[in-house]
């Protein structure tokens, strides 16, 4: 929504000079026009920066920066212009006065799912006896859950500012509370559907049972033959034990081992085979109640070697190696690729999102159909796949389905002899089969010669192929990409002796995983990443490298790297060591390098298919490898490296001083109260001056006449909250921007 400046300062003991009118009035005004509300507030900063009001009559929300003063129980009048927010009922720029704090809520109105209609919007529910459909997962943040009830369906979200990120879905029934709020972004007005509850804390969720799980299963001492689950509930069970099994749904074949009663539980399987994936589920009892997790994959060590090998397209930096050196493929990497293809003897999987028949990988395949290899391909089907044009009879594949409800299926991974412990390998990375991305675009290979680590791979595989049998046909009916995938793949794995993440998207909370990494940085943080769209990923490298004084380095493609996110991030880790890549190619990596230097810390890389976005991380099928191994991450510190070295241009030209000067300057800098905005133009065009919260959020906007040379305006910085923000000038084809501070 468009925001105008406010002149009006709002404070503490100065009232609002308008008489209040009822909530119900004010959403029946015409959008536009001038409403005061007085109630009182139902949440705080946990939901950002916008805040939901209730009185008697109904409830609606208000928004703005200087609303960080205002607390969940505040009694206050606020005036403003009432707009729509994607069909949400929105007060903004709202000037207010606190009345009292500390009131007692309103009584939250019991409703089933079908009682979410616009009359409640804005106001407290509870739903209650309801079940959330990925019970024992684990919440990540801006996402909806399904909650049922009643026979009824609801949409529950957690925002990334609440606590309840990263913390247990409950698998037990349970009555939830929250605002009843709407997301609807057509049509423009009058939509009926898109309402959501949004939760605002761990206290949002009452469990009706007596013991419930606060801390997933973990698992640790990985062997060929056992590991350990452990896990935590609210209180000390009277028993405790594991479930476990070959089969997904526990339904056969199935063992119960004990576990320790008290809580954190531990847990010990043993007399399993190596390399094979387990699928388990934990209970803890404690009377009649009784709490347990979903049902998890879990996979033992192999007996192949763990060998993992690395190889990059473009040159690599050497100089900076501590003993192994990367290894750079000067135009071939598809022979690589056709050697590892030469090797397969029984088995192969592919999944590719774009192959054309510029290189012999094609024939390749074929051979290995002709020679007895069972060979089954997964291909995006929005992409041409001229690579595809001559596959031979003797492989089967399917094309990835199109529509609506799906977006691309982007990995590029190869699966090899899964069945083999000597001759098993996973080949995944970030290169596409073309041509270009195969020699020209920056690109990165890993692979993995481990039975364990290709029998997770294969699982993800069978899931969209639809049946788990290698000489079956592509089954459609029990086919699953993107969003309707399931979490069924083993997360750890032991391989040469390091331990190995691996997550797929859009089933795994992809995203949640990479903040988990970023946030295990010391000493520093390397990233060369075609783009970074999500703003709470570009927030944590900002914000981990500011409270741990890391050394950051950001590298992005130029084709995605002017953007807000590039902004947090620059603001972050300062202008010198964020850029964008301008070379003709396209820097296509996807990886991060974690304390690479730090053999104390946790030396650590992450690569993969998956795009920093939230189509990457909600619907894509992508995948995602994590190696926790000081020579990998080194291996990956040379290609970033020798990438920093060559980059063609850096952040100076990135939103400051874009097309030609403007001068913009802010000052003081920081501020505490009123600040000064100057600027010079040699021409009299119309100037527009905008203020974004560093959630990428405008909150403040005006369009003046420009004068020849120096231009200065003075605007209140009293109603901002404390904070980093972006003032934005822009005229004609120029736009500045420059960061401000406020105390």
């Amino acid at each position: 929504m468009k925001k105008t400046i406010i002149t009006a300062i709002a404070i503490l003991g100065c009232a609002v000079a308008v008489k209040a009118q009822t909530i119900a009035a004010a959403r029946a005004a015409t959008i536009g026009s001038n409403v005061t509300i007085r109630g009182i507030v139902l949440n705080g900063a946990e939901l950002g920066s916008i805040r939901y009001v209730q009185d008697p009559t109904g409830g609606i929300s208000i928004y703005g920066t200087a609303l960080s003063a205002v607390h969940r129980g505040d009694s206050i009048i606020a005036n403003g212009t009432l707009t729509s927010y994607n069909n949400l009922f929105e007060i903004t720029p709202v000037t207010f006065t606190v009345l009292a704090t500390n009131k007692p809520l309103p009584t939250p109105a019991v409703i089933t799912p079908n009682g979410m209609v616009e009359a409640l919007e804005g106001q407290l529910v509870t739903i209650n006896n309801g079940i959330f459909a990925l019970g024992g997962g684990s919440f990540a943040g801006n996402t909806n859950y399904n909650f049922a009830a009643s026979s009824q369906t609801a949409q529950v979200r957690v925002a990334t500012t609440t606590t309840l990120v990263g913390t247990v879905i409950p698998n037990t029934s349970v009555n939830v509370f929250g605002i009843l709020s709407q997301f609807c972004s057509a049509p423009a007005s009058g939509c009926t559907t898109g309402y959501q509850l949004l939760l605002r804390d761990g206290n949002d969720i009452v469990n009706n049972s007596s013991i419930y799980i606060t801390a997933q299963p973990t698992v640790s001492n990985i062997t060929t033959s056992s590991f350990d689950l452990t896990w935590a509930t609210n209180i000390n069970g009277s028993n405790s034990y594991i479930k476990y099994s070959k089969d997904q749904t526990l339904a056969t074949g199935s063992t119960t081992v004990s576990a320790s009663p008290a809580t954190p539980h531990t847990g010990s399987i043993s007399g399993l085979t190596p390399a094979t994936v387990y699928y388990a589920k934990v209970y803890s009892i404690n009377g009649t109640d009784t709490a347990s997790s979903s049902i998890r994959a879990y996979c033992t060590k192999s007996n192949s070697t763990g060998i993992i090998k690395t190889y990059f397209n473009r040159t690599v930096d050497n100089t900076v190696s501590t003993g192994t050196n990367a290894i750079y493929l000067n135009g071939l990497v598809d022979d690589t690729l056709i050697a590892y293809i030469n090797r397969s003897k029984s088995e192969l999987e592919i999944a590719i999102y774009n192959w054309d028949n510029s290189s012999s990988i094609t024939s390749a395949v074929n051979a290995a159909a002709a020679r007895g290899v069972k060979v089954r391909i997964v291909c995006d089907g929005s992409t041409a796949q001229s690579g595809m044009s001559t596959i031979s009879a003797g492989c089967k594949y399917v094309y990835s389905p199109q529509g609506a409800n799906y977006t691309i299926m982007h990995n590029k991974f190869v699966v090899i002899d899964v069945n083999s412990p000597t001759n098993s390998y996973v080949w995944t990375g970030s290169t596409n089969w073309t041509s270009s991305q195969l020699s020209t675009d920056a690109n990165n290979v890993i692979i993995f010669q481990d039975q364990s680590i290709a029998r997770g791979y294969k699982v993800e595989f069978d899931e969209m192929w639809g049946d788990t049998v290698v000489t079956s046909n592509p089954n459609a009916t029990n086919a699953r990409f993107g969003q309707f995938k399931t979490n069924n793949t083993p997360h750890e794995y032991v391989i040469g002796g390091k331990r190995v993440e691996q997550y797929f998207s859009p089933s795994d909370n992809t995203n949640s995983q990479l903040l988990a990494t970023i946030s295990t940085a010391n000493t520093n943080m390397y990233t060369s990443n075609m783009l970074i769209t999500r703003t709470d990923l570009a927030q944590k490298i900002a914000s981990q490298t500011t409270t741990n004084s890391l050394a950051t380095q950001v590298l992005l493609d130029d084709t995605t790297g002017f953007s807000t996110q590039f902004n947090y991030i620059k603001f972050g880790v300062g202008a010198a060591n964020a850029a964008v890549d301008c070379h003709s190619w396209i820097l296509h990596h996807k990886y991060v390098i974690i304390d690479q230097s730090n053999l104390a810390s946790d030396p650590l890389v992450e690569t993969g298919s998956h795009n920093w976005s939230t189509a990457g991380d909600t619907k894509n099928d992508e995948n995602i490898v994590v190696v926790h191994d000081a020579s990998i991450a080194n291996q990956y510190f040379q290609e970033f490296t020798q990438r920093w070295t060559e980059r063609t241009c850096s952040s100076a030209g990135i939103f400051e001083n874009t097309n030609s000067m403007i001068g913009l300057n802010v000052f003081p800098n920081p501020t505490n109260g009123d600040f000064i905005v100057s600027y010079t133009l040699n021409t009299t065009d119309k100037v527009s001056i905008s203020i974004y919260d560093f959630m990428g959020k405008k909150v403040d906007s005006k369009l003046v006449n420009g004068t020849l040379g120096l231009n200065t305006i003075s605007i209140s910085g009293n109603e901002y909250a404390k904070g980093i923000y972006l003032v934005e000038i822009a005229t004609g084809n120029k736009k500045e921007t420059k960061k401000l501070i406020v105390n």
